[in-house]
């Protein structure tokens, strides 16, 4: 869900509500039954409660949509949503009051603004860095370090550091896996901001490929130039980002494929059958013709049986073509031994292509 508009989500603070005739108790109790707490004295209303010391809140409903989601979903169908979690804490930063002027929010934080992929981020207080100051609140982690200007940017009315300074920040923070794919999210949302075509990876995926790269060289590496501290690393991530992973579990991959060796393989491939579009693989090995394929057993949750079934249908043919399809689960890609074992265990004529890691 995007955060388009900062008056969306019924986002109020305390005054507002004491305003409306709540009290101080009748705030703290509609807390977890009709609002959520974003940040220190903000607030977002997701339902209309019947309690009297509540109701007078129903008048500051403007976003109705918002509460028809909470209508239509589960408290526990929300929290094991990293997306709604995400959005939750994405407003608490935009709502948050008490930035100091030279403040700049980071780290994690920063991706969140940024909506870059995370795994398993940890969304509790929200960080910052400042060049002259250290602090540390329940709400607020702030960060002595320097940074320049040209790594500043304004998201959502919040002064942040931009999301590539944010990605080559992670790959110290969480690790290179994870600064990798922060770093392909940001740069895939860049290639497709100045192409001017949010499709451009479906239907031209090599050009999507060049202009990354073009973008990575002009933006991108002398970004990692004024790092003060892991430079050498950042350079290396830059030489193998690619715009082409969709998601997380994509970049992770490309990230595991790279620390074993194998750099040939292409993301994104198009497989035809007469005339029309068989599949779109996300990673092929051209020279053996091997297929990496993550399991569909979340999508098959999602969209039902028919989907389970177009999908065999394909790799029927995929098999028929001389394709040889290793099969993936997202716990595959982040233990490096275990993805070695089974890439190399199902498709051993890969190990005459297994060159030098990138990053040992």
């Amino acid at each position: 869900m995007k955060l388009e508009y900062l008056d969306k989500y019924n986002v109020v603070d305390y005054r507002t509500l004491r305003a409306v005739g709540m009290t101080h108790e009748a705030i703290s109790s509609a807390v977890n039954c009709c609002m959520l707490r974003l940040t220190r004295g903000i607030y977002s209303i997701v339902r209309a409660c019947n309690l009297k010391k509540h109701r007078s809140a129903s008048v500051l409903i403007m976003d109705e949509d918002w509460v028809e989601y909470f209508r239509s979903t589960t408290v526990a169908s929300r929290e094991g949503d990293h997306r709604f979690s995400e959005h939750i804490a994405r407003l608490g930063i935009v709502h948050y009051r008490h930035f100091r002027a030279d403040d700049a929010v980071s780290g994690v934080s920063a991706a969140i603004l940024h909506e870059l992929p995370l795994f398993k981020a940890e969304l509790g207080r929200i960080v910052v860095t400042n060049p002259t100051a250290y602090s540390s609140s329940p709400e607020i982690i702030r960060r002595k370090r320097q940074y320049s200007a040209e790594d500043v940017c304004t998201v959502h009315g919040v002064r942040t550091l931009t999301s590539v300074r944010t990605g080559l920040d992670l790959i110290a923070e969480k690790g290179p896996a994870d600064g990798m794919a922060a770093l392909e999210g940001g740069l895939r949302a860049q290639v497709e901001r100045e192409s001017g075509d949010a499709r451009i990876g479906m239907h031209d995926p090599r050009r999507m490929h060049a202009v990354g790269r073009e973008i990575v060289a002009r933006d991108f590496v002398p970004a990692a130039m004024r790092l003060r501290r892991g430079r050498k690393r950042a350079l290396r991530i830059l030489t193998i980002v690619s715009p082409l992973s969709e998601n997380y579990a994509e970049s992770r991959t490309s990230f595991a494929l790279h620390q074993m060796g194998l750099h040939d393989f292409t993301q994104q491939w198009n497989v035809g059958r007469d005339g029309s579009l068989l599949a779109r693989l996300d990673f092929l090995h051209r020279p053996t013709n091997t297929v990496l394929a993550f399991d569909g057993g979340q999508k098959y949750a999602d969209f039902g049986g028919e989907r389970l079934k177009h999908e065999g249908h394909q790799q029927n043919e995929l098999l028929n073509m001389g394709f040889r399809i290793v099969h993936l689960q997202f716990g595959d890609v982040t233990n490096l031994k275990q993805f070695e074992m089974k890439v190399f265990g199902q498709a051993p004529q890969l190990l005459e292509f297994r060159g030098k890691p990138t990053l040992q």
